[in-house]
């Protein structure tokens, strides 16, 4: 009969070996340990983003149809890319797209940074009126859409009666107008996103110490220089990264246009996102709907870079 002891160390002497797994893990060094871990999140991010990006640049150089996956697909190299540069319609979507984002960003950014200014402020129901004013962005966009359709009716919406209290003009069709169309859809993301701005410019406005405006109460300087050489340059790189986010998603805005003006009257309100899912998905022209959104790519890309290296700069 062996002896406990000697069987309670072999026990003990067996599971201080390590396994071979854990024995070529711990030979591994921290670089490789490290790559052990993000390689699968990497696999996942190529297989998600970069593989169908390549696949779009390579779709844009063929004819193909995505209704006729039995199509010979055939290769017509720059066609698609000249055909799109060439058409009027293209531009104007794309002008209608530049105009829908400058707006958008200057009147969010001046409203965004007053409301930022304001709840920045100590007083009584501060913690409530924020949360009041966060609402509207966590609605969904397309709902939205849904809800202003009906303000914005011109027989039975509020907005139509607003406007005629103060000036008493009739009826006021602005989706079924040419001339409002535009500002509705700008007057509805307004509505939807400036609190996101207020968020970051509040951020900003937070961070600045309060022994800088001391120092300017010292040398006498009023509100206006307070803000002008201290606020607005502390606040500047939060309203820059603002203005990035949310020209890119408006960039690419979709649901809530479709909701509220379906890209109409005519093509008034068709953006560039609009136009691409109609000729991929609507008309489905495959090929030249890829070359349509590699050009918008690339576009958001460029600008993106230049304001970046530009953000950089102001953060220096």
């Amino acid at each position: 009969m062996s002896d406990p002891v000697l069987q309670s160390a072999a026990t003990a002497a067996a599971r201080a070996t390590p396994a071979p797994l854990a024995m070529k893990v711990r030979m591994l060094s921290d670089r490789a340990i490290a790559w052990l871990f993000i390689t699968p999140t990497i696999l996942l991010l190529l297989a998600i983003n970069i593989f169908p990006l390549i696949w779009t640049v390579y779709l844009s150089f063929t004819n193909y149809r995505a209704n006729q996956p039995g199509r010979e697909v055939k290769w017509v190299g720059t066609r698609n890319y000249e055909r799109l540069l060439g058409s009027e319609d293209i531009w104007e979507y794309l002008q209608a797209t530049a105009h829908f984002v400058c707006w958008t960003m200057i009147i969010q950014v001046l409203l965004g940074l007053g409301l930022g200014l304001l709840i920045n402020k100590n007083f009584k129901g501060n913690s409530f009126w924020t949360t009041v004013v966060l609402i509207p962005m966590m609605l969904s966009p397309a709902v939205v859409g849904v809800f202003w359709t009906y303000l914005y009716q011109p027989q039975t919406g509020i907005f139509s009666y607003i406007v005629n209290i103060f000036a008493n003009v009739g009826p006021v069709d602005m989706i079924g107008s040419v001339d409002l169309a535009p500002w509705a859809i700008i007057i509805v993301d307004t509505w939807m996103w400036t609190p996101y701005i207020m968020l970051l410019c509040l951020a900003g406005l937070r961070s600045i110490p309060d022994y800088l405006y001391e120092a300017t109460e010292v040398d006498r300087a009023n509100a206006w220089q307070k803000f002008w050489y201290i606020t607005l340059p502390r606040v500047l790189p939060f309203l820059m990264l603002a203005v990035l986010f949310r020209g890119i998603e408006n960039f690419k805005m979709f649901d809530m246009v479709v909701e509220l003006t379906s890209g109409g009257p005519g093509s008034t309100t068709e953006l560039a996102s609009i136009n691409l899912k109609r000729e991929a998905f609507e008309k489905w022209r495959t090929g030249y709907s890829s070359a349509f959104a590699v050009i918008l790519f690339v576009t958001v890309f460029g600008l993106g870079n230049i304001y970046v290296k530009a953000l950089n700069k102001v953060k220096q």
